[in-house]
């Protein structure tokens, strides 16, 4: 009987004091919570710290670095030689052309210091033959004066002799330069022969006409 009665269904109702839509929880069940919602923040961070410092350590390869920009060395290279194109076909450099008028150059110097040593020896010879005039012209001023009183008998052309004599000095290895002075020194040498030698004839004139006269008697 009791065990007939007991498989029966029994339908409880109780009242529900909450209003419709809320859930009641007790105090431990949100305790629970608090404490499973702050251990999962803790993890969060403790991960969150750890991304970081695996970041920091991940080293950076030379290949993933930005490249640095470098500037392109400048090389200064020698201009190609000039080449002068000429006839049957030879080929002129512009060193060609240098090392020829080099060569003209020297010949030229060559020449002309050629043609001065020449023109020093020439003056050379010169001088030696007017010197020598100037020797004989003033002996023979010397022997047509002798019975002259010596302050009569002063030697001519003195001023441009010492003229001639400062610019030898002046000009030393250099005679070409004193030409001027040497054909006025010779110049005045003549002169005073001449004009001697014409103060002289009317003598010489006379006493022939002398002789004759005495001879006629």
């Amino acid at each position: 009987m009791g065990a007939a009665r007991s498989k029966e269904p029994r339908s409880v109702s109780m009242d529900n004091p909450s209003p419709a839509g809320v859930i009641d929880v007790s105090d431990d069940v949100v305790e629970r919570l608090k404490l499973g919602i702050s251990r999962q923040a803790k993890d969060s961070g403790k991960t969150k710290t750890t991304g970081i410092s695996a970041a920091k350590e991940v080293p950076v390869s030379v290949a993933d670095a930005p490249a640095v920009q470098r500037q392109p060395a400048v090389v200064y290279q020698n201009p190609p030689p000039v080449v002068y194109s000429g006839p049957a076909g030879f080929t002129i450099t512009a060193a060609d052309i240098r090392r020829q008028k080099d060569i003209e150059l020297q010949q030229n110097d060559a020449m002309w210091r050629q043609r001065m040593s020449q023109l020093e020896q020439n003056l050379k010879k010169t001088n030696t033959i007017m010197e020598a005039e100037y020797s004989s012209a003033v002996e023979d001023v010397r022997k047509r004066f002798a019975s002259a009183p010596a302050t009569l008998q002063p030697p001519p052309c003195q001023d441009l002799k010492a003229q001639i004599i400062a610019c030898y000095r002046a000009n030393p290895g250099e005679t070409l330069k004193c030409a001027e002075q040497v054909a006025a020194f010779r110049n005045c040498v003549n002169a005073h022969r001449v004009k001697t030698l014409d103060e002289e004839d009317p003598k010489g004139k006379a006493t022939v006409s002398k002789t004759s006269t005495a001879k006629a008697a």
